[in-house]
């Protein structure tokens, strides 16, 4: 029998539920909850009004998100942009909650199919609106999706499939049928049997994703990486020149401490921000660049900073050695700056709302060239696919790299503004589900860590502390061929809009149509 609430037991159930999924995240990584989490938050929205819907899930996604995105208060300082960036992304859910709930006014779910159709039409819709947060607006914030929760169950191997839309789907479609078995939204239970299968397919999903195969092995060789985390003082130091001088020269002292107890290396990577002095225009950091590559007597990838009379550039440069001398030889430009953290979009707007926008005094410009840069070694090329610090959690940059030829995945990282938060680790986690999804190995340069060298199949295969100054060394599978989810590109995120959006127009129509029809032939019967 249907569980009857009103709106505030509803309403604290959804929230609930929200609090929930933060348990599947890092630290605890119980992939699990979110299968669980989601099913509450069906279970509270029922058979809801799409206004009451909407309030669920918005209650839902604050509850998530408030905590989830709690580093923001650390990265900024202030309340403000971490209070209005977790509502945006709360609101996002309250919409799926409200498109639902006019999806489900149809006719259809008063056939026993309801169940199947609500599970498979909910898996799409929801996906679809993570597909769409991802990217809109100010070119979208993918933090928190549910696939990225996955990365310790074995539902994430279809991430190599469908990136995470397939696995997204795969979890919400779970969570559907157990919360249609515990509050089949406000209809009669059904058949035992029907019940029983709904549960045995929602603990099946698991159990078969984790048969997909997932490839790891080697196809072109392997590289011989290592990766330097030089760490930043703490507190910081008063002299801004002075900071980002100590920052460059701890990442030469940690790479000469690596090239003494490995010297047999291909590459060896810097994070993002190792070098804020721009070593092409400073010629104290510069000098140290210099001494780190000739010791090393391999390339090193260093992130810098380039200024402008408008603007600036979040860079990684490739420094070769050349006899006695250093030379760089290519460089890749953040092509993704993340809207009111590096750059604010319509400033002059915004100015008006808060103050903070002040604190971002010279915004940072897109680069306009693919995330992927050639090094050239003794006996062959290798092409590497470079995503700068969020940029990791954007899909269409990193599967362009990929399509564009891309062996290994290089993920250089400043997390030195997220304190001891989570940030660090949920970063750490995108980087994993990335390599699962396009089969390659990747490796993860932070300035305090997270530091970390991930295989193909998405394990670590080593990893640093936080706030220590450490590095990493490991021979990684460089791989050419390409995943389902690199080949089908954007398709399955237009596929599921597409779809989603034909169970929310269709739907209400045939309902409307068919009630219609109803109410004639109750009149019919009548005379």
């Amino acid at each position: 029998m249907p569980v009857p609430m009103s709106f505030v037991p509803r309403f604290l159930l959804a929230a609930l539920a929200g609090g929930a999924l933060n348990l599947a995240f890092p630290h605890l990584r119980w992939w699990w909850m979110a299968i669980v989490a989601l099913a509450l938050l069906h279970v509270a929205l029922g058979r809801s009004r799409p206004g009451r819907a909407f309030a669920y899930g918005t209650a839902f996604g604050l509850a998530f998100f408030l905590p989830h995105l709690s580093w923001a208060i650390t990265s900024v300082g202030t309340y403000i942009p971490w209070a209005a960036l977790a509502t945006l992304q709360a609101c996002i859910i309250g919409l799926y909650a409200c498109l639902r709930a006019v999806a489900l006014k149809s006719a259809w779910y008063t056939r026993s199919a309801s169940v199947w159709i609500d599970a498979v039409g909910s898996g799409l819709l929801f996906v679809a609106i993570e597909g769409m947060r991802s990217r809109f607006p100010f070119g979208g914030f993918a933090w928190g999706l549910v696939g990225y929760s996955q990365v310790e169950g074995p539902i994430v191997r279809l991430a190599a499939y469908g990136g995470t839309t397939l696995v997204g789907f795969t979890v919400v479609v779970a969570a559907v049928l157990l919360a249609r078995v515990i509050n089949p939204a406000g209809e009669r239970s059904g058949r035992f049997l029907s019940r029983a299968a709904q549960v045995a397919v929602a603990g099946a999903l698991p159990l078969v994703a984790a048969l997909a195969p997932l490839a790891g092995n080697a196809e072109t060789g392997s590289l011989s990486v290592g990766v330097v985390q030089g760490n930043v003082p703490r507190p910081p130091l008063a002299d801004g020149y002075e900071q980002a001088r100590r920052v460059t020269a701890n990442h030469r002292d940690e790479t000469v401490r690596l090239v003494k107890s490995d010297p047999q290396l291909d590459l060896i990577v810097w994070p993002e921000s190792a070098s804020d002095l721009d070593p092409r225009t400073n010629d104290d950091v510069l000098a140290m660049i210099h001494e780190s590559v000739l010791a090393a007597k391999v390339p090193i990838l260093v992130g810098t900073q380039e200024y402008f009379e408008n603007g600036r550039y979040n860079q990684h440069l490739l420094f070769v050695p050349d006899g006695n001398d250093v030379r760089i030889v290519d460089s890749y430009t953040k092509q993704h700056p993340v809207p009111f953290g590096e750059y604010i979009p319509y400033r002059d707007f915004f100015a008006k709302i808060s103050s903070d926008v002040g604190k971002v005094r010279t915004d940072m410009l897109p680069g306009q060239k693919p995330g992927i840069m050639d090094l050239a070694l003794a006996d062959r090329n290798v092409r590497v696919g470079d995503a700068i610090c969020f940029e990791i959690s954007v899909e269409d940059l990193v599967r362009d790299s990929v399509n564009r030829g891309a062996q290994v995945l290089i993920v250089p990282t400043n997390n030195a503004s997220f304190g001891d938060s989570a940030e660090a680790a949920q970063q750490t986690d995108i980087s994993r589900f990335r390599a699962i999804e396009f089969s390659r190995a990747t490796v993860q340069a932070s300035t305090v860590g997270t530091s970390a060298i991930i295989d193909p199949r998405g394990r670590i295969v080593g990893a640093t502390e936080l706030w220590t100054s450490d590095h990493l060394v490991a021979k990684v599978a460089l791989r050419t061929s390409e995943t389902f989810a690199a080949k089908a590109g954007i398709i399955p995120v237009l596929g599921s809009a597409i779809l989603a959006l034909g169970w929310v127009v269709v739907g209400p129509f045939t309902g409307e149509k068919r009630a219609s029809r109803r109410h004639y032939s109750d009149l019919q019967r009548k005379r």
